[in-house]
């Protein structure tokens, strides 16, 4: 199997190994961590790490110089950023065998001190490292896979576990508590009970833990475990977060969504929280598949579907309490939208990127909530053209994400007897193509600008201009209106009304 891992790498990589090793003899070069994980269950990867040892660090980093781009991020650390040259890949890191002391052992991220050792036996660099599926490495000379800890084994169980005693090696990072939490997303495994255990233990110290007013785990990193969870398995994302403490401590407005019931009528599939994990849910469906093909959702479609509905809990009233006809959460969508700000803020959900699916934008993530009951509050044939204009063609990301909040939204709304809302989304999707046959590159060019207007009628700059332009904008869309001469009169009109 070994030979067959190498098989595997880049033939431009293992070249690259080869070359050091034919000029710097005394040394071996490991594939370590991560790559070595996905080389195994046979998953695509794009960062490489790799480990040299038996290589002063002077004569490794004039060899990396020699053959390519070379940043030495620290020496204490001895790891460099490596481009070789010809790489059309992601920078490579290769480092010397470390070793890390914990200093203080508050669970601080990164709380202790690393110090790299050209010597030391590559068993001693790989026992450092969190979870044993991590804690592999592969000889590239040899093809000898390193495997102090049974991360192997653990590959094929299926199995997130801590190298070592679990308290010891979170209580060296909390965030690798998260971090296991988004391994288990990620590669749809089971967490070991005992590390498991710890995690829930820990979870309100790494989610709200501070020292000397430094958050024990930053919020940056928080932010990162999260999207990256909820990117690659959201609805596990939402449950092992449940279950494990975190979404109280970090996501209260969705955990608050439990318990809170719907009107039956729309809703029969249970409360909001189930209504929510049937949403996520649908993101990975036979009916997405049928919509969007093999289109993935970007961040902020898959943050707007989880929250789409947390307005909900502070908009509810029940024929018992409050006297209502039915279970009521007029306005949740407005409510909801107005929450956004402060979650992702108080997370700093923007400061993480993901190079496939972008990153976070508040206002997008709010809108898409604000506007995710377009079509409960009008069918698609009663929707005026400038709404179907503005909301689905306008910004063509932007358009596609609420089409696909309002399929995954309906997808779980089960009325007893009704049909699923969803099929309206053919209409409206008819709608869209109908409206963008009459636009020239899907871009509506009004007849007249503002300084057209002012010119014509003598006006001035002021509010009256914008209400024009929406006029002229609805006649343009609704075909009333297809000519400059007629756009005039049209106006003109409109001001004598």
């Amino acid at each position: 199997m070994n030979k067959q891992l190498i098989e595997q790498l880049p033939q431009n990589l293992v070249s690259l190994a080869n070359h050091l090793l034919a000029d710097l003899k005394e040394g071996e070069v490991y594939l370590v961590g991560g790559a070595v994980r996905d080389l195994i269950l046979k998953r695509p990867t794009k960062d490489y790490d790799l480990v040299a040892r038996g290589i002063n660090i002077k004569t490794l980093e004039h060899w990396l110089a020699e053959h390519g781009k070379v940043n030495l991020v620290g020496k204490t650390f001895g790891v460099f950023k490596w481009q070789p040259a010809g790489w059309a890949g992601e920078i490579i890191d290769i480092a010397l065998p470390r070793t890390e002391h914990v200093q203080i052992g508050t669970g601080q991220y990164r709380d202790f001190e690393i110090q790299s050792n050209s010597t030391l036996p590559i068993e001693e660099d790989l026992i450092r490292r969190d979870f044993t599926i991590n804690a592999l490495a592969l000889n590239l000379a040899t093809g000898k896979l390193i495997d102090p800890s049974g991360g192997e084994t653990d590959l094929k169980k299926k199995i997130i576990r801590t190298v070592g005693e679990p308290k010891l090696r979170f209580n060296e990072d909390l965030s690798r508590t998260l971090r296991g939490l988004r391994f288990a997303c990620q590669l749809d495994f089971v967490i070991e009970k005992n590390t498991w255990q710890e995690i829930k233990k820990l979870s309100a110290k790494t989610a709200s833990g501070k020292l000397k007013n430094d958050w024990l785990v930053p919020r940056e990193i928080i932010a990162r475990e999260l999207l990256k969870s909820f990117k690659h398995n959201p609805v596990k994302a939402l449950e092992i977060l449940d279950a494990s403490g975190f979404l109280n401590e970090l996501l209260p407005e969705v955990a608050l969504m439990k318990g809170v019931p719907q009107p039956p009528e729309f809703h029969s599939e249970g409360d909001v929280f189930e209504h929510t994990k049937l949403a996520l849910e649908a993101l990975n469906s036979p009916a997405w598949k049928k919509f969007f093909d093999d289109a993935k959702p970007n961040l902020n479609t898959i943050l707007a579907v989880l929250l789409h509905d947390i307005g909900k809990p502070l908009t509810i009233k029940t024929p018992k309490i409050n006297g209502t006809s039915r279970i009521r959460t007029d306005n949740h969508d407005t409510v909801g939208a107005q929450l956004v700000f402060n979650i992702i803020n108080r997370l700093k959900l923007t400061s993480y990127v993901d190079h496939e699916t972008g990153g976070i934008n508040p206002s997008d993530v709010s809108w898409l909530i604000q506007h995710h009951m377009v079509l409960v509050h009008g069918h698609p044939d009663k929707l005026k053209p400038t709404t179907i204009y503005h909301y689905f063609i306008e910004n063509p990301i932007l358009g596609l994400s609420l089409q696909q909040l309002i399929m995954v939204d309906s997808y779980a709304s089960w009325p007893p007897k009704a049909a699923p809302r969803a099929k309206l989304l053919e209409s409206l999707r008819q709608r869209i193509t109908n409206l963008k046959l009459t636009l020239k590159n899907d871009k509506l060019q009004l007849l007249l600008t503002g300084n057209n207007i002012m010119k014509l009628f003598g006006l001035k700059p002021g509010p009256k201009i914008g209400q024009l332009l929406k006029l002229l904008e609805e006649a343009q869309l609704e075909k009333t209106v297809k000519t400059k001469a007629q756009a005039k009169s049209y106006l003109k009109s409109k001001l004598k009304d």
